[in-house]
C-alpha cells in the first residue's frame, strides 16, 4: 500500500460514515455474532421522558418490537431476545438477538413523539464495523475524523 499515491487505509475505514450523502437518523446493521442491530439517532424533545418504540413493518403490517411506552406491549416474540441501551448524547439502540432479516422490511423508530423510518431491501444489510459503532456513539469525533487522515497523509509524504 502506497500512503503518498493516496491509498490509505483510513479511508475506507470512514467511507460508510462520511459517504453517505444525508445522513440518516436510523441505521440497521448486522453484527458478527448475528445480532441486528436499529440505532435510532433521534434526540428526545426537551421536558419530555424519553419515551422510544421500536417497530418494523413487511408490507401493511406494523410490529412492535420494543418500546418503554406504558400501555403498549411488543410483538410476544420479540419480548425476551430483544434489548434497548440509550445512547450518548442522545438516542437509542435496540438489539435483536440472532436475529436475520428474511424480506424486505422498514424499521421504525419513534422518540417523544418524533418518528424515523429506514427501508431495508433483503440482503443489502452492512455488518457492524467498530468504527461507525464508535462514531455514532460519538458523532462529533466524525467531523474531526478527515483532519486527521489529511494529517497522517501528510507525515508519510
Amino acid at each position: 500500500m502506497n500512503i503518498a499515491s493516496g491509498d490509505s487505509p483510513f479511508i475506507a475505514l470512514m467511507t460508510p460514515v462520511m459517504c453517505q450523502g444525508e445522513e440518516s437518523a436510523i441505521t440497521v446493521c448486522q453484527e458478527e455474532d448475528e445480532d441486528l442491530r436499529v440505532d435510532c439517532l433521534l434526540e428526545a424533545k426537551p421536558n419530555y421522558h424519553k419515551d422510544y418504540e421500536f417497530s418494523m413493518s413487511k408490507g401493511q403490517k406494523e410490529i412492535i418490537i420494543n418500546t418503554n411506552i406504558s400501555g403498549i406491549m411488543p410483538e410476544p416474540r420479540f419480548r425476551h431476545n430483544t434489548f434497548v441501551t440509550e445512547l450518548e448524547p442522545y438516542g437509542f439502540r435496540l438489539t435483536l438477538m440472532s436475529f436475520t432479516i428474511t424480506e424486505n422490511t422498514t424499521f421504525i423508530c419513534k422518540v417523544t413523539r418524533i418518528q424515523e423510518s429506514l427501508y431495508v431491501e433483503l440482503g443489502s444489510v452492512e455488518p457492524c464495523s467498530a468504527i461507525s459503532v464508535f462514531l455514532l456513539g460519538h458523532a462529533w469525533l466524525s467531523l474531526l475524523l478527515p483532519l486527521c487522515i489529511l494529517q497522517l497523509q501528510k507525515a508519510f509524504y
